[in-house]
Order: C-alpha cells, then structure tokens, then sequence
C-alpha cells in the first residue's frame, strides 16, 4: 500500500485535494509506525477491538440517545437499524427477546393504515417513505417477525405500484425523488417477500441499466455522475431480480470499482476524486463481492481493505467505527465499516445470478470477525435465508 499509485491522481489544487494530502499523511505515519513497531516480514496484526464496540452498540441500544440526535427524528428506524445489524455482523448472536419484543413494537408503531401508506422512518405524523419501509422490513427479518410483514405485505404491494414510474423506475415517497436508490428499496421489498412482481418490474431493468456511466459505475439517474451508493444498488438490484447478461457493461464496472480502491489508504471512495470513507468498504465492497459470486475470484485487494478498517477506523477509547481518522465513530459507519469487513474477509460464491443463493466461504479460517453478510442485502446470510424459506414457502 506505500507504492507508487497506478495511475496518475489529481493534484488540482482544491479543497477537496488538500484534505486528500492531510488524509494521505495522516494513514502512511499510521502505516508507517506500524512497520517499526513490528517485524517487516510480518503483515499487521488487523485485529478487531470486539468488546469494545459491542459495549458501543449496547450502550446506544439501552439508553435514551442524547439530545442532539433529535435532528435524526426522521430516521429513528434507521438508527435501530444501524445498531442491530452491527451488533449481529459482530456477535455472531441473535437479539435477546426482551429487544426484539422492543423492535417490533417500534416497526409496528410507523406502519400506516396497514402498509396501505408504506411505512414512516419516524413518529409525528412523517409521511411513508420507500427507504424507511425497506430498512423497517429489515428490522422485521433480523427480529424474525415475519407475522407483521405477512399482515401487512399484501397492503404494501399497491403501495409500491402507487410509487411506480412508466420508466420503470420507483419514487422514494409520493412526489419525491426517483433514482436507482428508491428503485433497489423497492425491488428489496418486492423480492424477498415474495411480491407478484410482473407489473412491478416492469421497465425496470432497463431503466437501471440506462443509469451505467461512461465511467463504468452507475447514477442515481441516468446522465449524471456515477457514485458508489448508487452503483451498489443498481447492481444488487439486477441480481434481485436475477442477473443476465447484458444488465451492464461488466468489464467497464469492474474497472470503475477498482479506481475507487485508493492505493495508500486501502479502503475506498466513492466518487473519482474524492477522499477515502469506510462507509465505502459495503457500499463498494458489497458491487465487488455481488460480481466475485458470479466470476468465481477475488476482484478486490481484501488486505487491504482489512487493514483500512483495523488500523485507521477504528476508535479504541469509545468504541464504535469511524469514516476515516480524525472523525468520530457514529452509528453508520460503524454498521457499514462492518459489513464491508465481511466483504473482505470471505469469499462469496453464486452459480444462480440471485440474491439467495450466496454461499460464503472464509478467506483465512478462523480468522473472521465478523459472520457472512448477504451482499445484496447488508443482513446477514443466515437472517435472509431464514426470511426467504418463510416468505417463499421453502
């Protein structure tokens, strides 16, 4: 990671290029006192501070959030969210009843008229919103109450079409925003619990692939710049529906992604030209391991990523996973910082081209963190494949 780059970076001087150098010269003293400190035949020790963050989450998870998180009253499901599925990814454990009692009562709280209004992210009359109903049947599958989602899914289905657009594509909330985001959120729901989904999908694997940059990544929308988030869900979309070929140029993606892997730092970006984010490490990591399953190697520098996340992201006094140092740790980044952890550290094989079908194997055995994560979900396996027998009738 301390070579020369393969390709010329942008030096423009600019904001966003200075703070790159700040970045680049806060990670190589990191990198750099880690070869003193230890013998240079031997790679870092990447070890994962467990307790340490399982004490973060816990202490987020029971206790009231102070109060200048009221700015995420929008978002309270996703907070929940966040928290569970890192706890999970880490652990390796179930919730404890007691919580997913808790859970599901909260879930239950924001559905409207019984999923005939999708489902809000908050109290205090918020609207039904398409990412807030897709993390909140998450939330159902990592509880395991799949009883409210059959009550309500049915409701949840002419909800879903009344967000549908002629181009295939699907809006976030009535007269909001449509792009490849909205569209995996819908394809989320319709998919895993088993929507009639001919005129749902309709025009939409088109749409989706008219979104595919010059670059190689994908958009929100079609014209505009690629972005990791928005290519993640626009591949992982295509394999909820089943991936075929011709969804997308794969050669020019691939190329794309790799860009993204910054050479020195060894985590990623998510735009060209922009700073390194650990949040990236799903959102990135999560399109690689989606084409790994169906190419059959590793497409990625795995290490690498590893020991972005070990040794630059995590915090050791409080607990908890940062963007990259320098920041704080807060609740996503350290969900998502996890969950691209599990990108690296196994190997994710699909002769199917689905979103169910994953089979994870561990890189180095016995050296895992974290428990396999499904890439086109950010769950993990066991959770999907759990919710996809009940809702498929397996």
């Amino acid at each position: 990671m301390l070579t020369a780059p393969p390709i010329a970076e942008d030096d423009y001087l600019c904001e966003t290029t200075v703070e790159q150098q700040n970045v680049l010269d806060t990670i190589k003293d990191i990198y750099e006192k880690l070869l003193n400190e230890s013998n240079r035949d031997e790679v870092f020790n990447n070890e994962i501070n467990v307790d340490l963050h399982l004490k973060y989450v816990e202490l987020y998870l029971d206790e009231p959030l102070p109060d200048p998180y009221y700015v995420l009253d929008a978002s309270q499901l996703w907070v929940i969210y966040w928290l569970t599925n890192a706890h999970v990814t880490l652990s390796g454990e179930d919730l404890l009843d007691d919580l997913k009692q808790l859970v599901s009562q909260k879930v239950n709280s924001l559905v409207i008229d019984e999923g005939r209004g999708g489902i809000a992210g908050g109290p205090n009359m918020h609207m039904g919103h398409m990412a807030s109903t897709y993390v909140l049947l998450l939330l159902l599958v990592l509880v395991e109450d799949f009883a409210s989602v059959d009550r309500i899914k049915d409701n949840l289905q002419g909800w879903l079409l009344s967000l549908k657009n002629d181009d295939g594509s699907f809006a976030m909330h009535k007269g909001g925003e449509s792009d490849t985001r909205s569209t995996y959120c819908a394809l989320v729901i319709s998919s895993l619990f088993n929507m009639d989904t001919t005129e749902l999908w309709a025009g939409t694997r088109q749409w989706l692939s008219s979104c595919q940059t010059y670059e190689g990544g994908f958009s929100g929308v079609p014209d505009t710049e690629a972005h990791g988030g928005y290519t993640y869900c626009a591949v992982a979309a295509f394999y909820l529906m089943g991936h075929q070929e011709g969804d997308f140029n794969e050669a020019l993606l691939l190329r794309w992604l790799a860009d993204r892997q910054l050479s020195l730092e060894g985590g990623f970006s998510g735009r060209s030209n922009k700073l390194v984010d650990a949040c990236y490490s799903y959102w990135v990591g999560g399109a690689f391991a989606l084409l790994e399953s169906s190419i059959g190697t590793d497409v990625f520098n795995k290490e690498a990523l590893i020991s972005y996340i070990s040794n630059c992201c995590q915090d050791l006094k409080r607990g908890g996973l940062k963007d990259k140092p320098g920041k704080s740790p807060d609740f996503y980044h350290t969900n998502y910082a996890l969950c691209g952890l599990s990108m690296a550290e196994y190997r994710f094989k699909n002769d199917k081209g689905d979103a169910y079908s994953f089979l994870a194997e561990e890189r180095v055995a016995g050296s895992s963190y974290t428990i396999p994560v499904n890439p086109a979900f950010g769950v993990p396996v066991r959770s999907i494949d759990k919710a996809y027998k009940h809702f498929h009738r397996i």
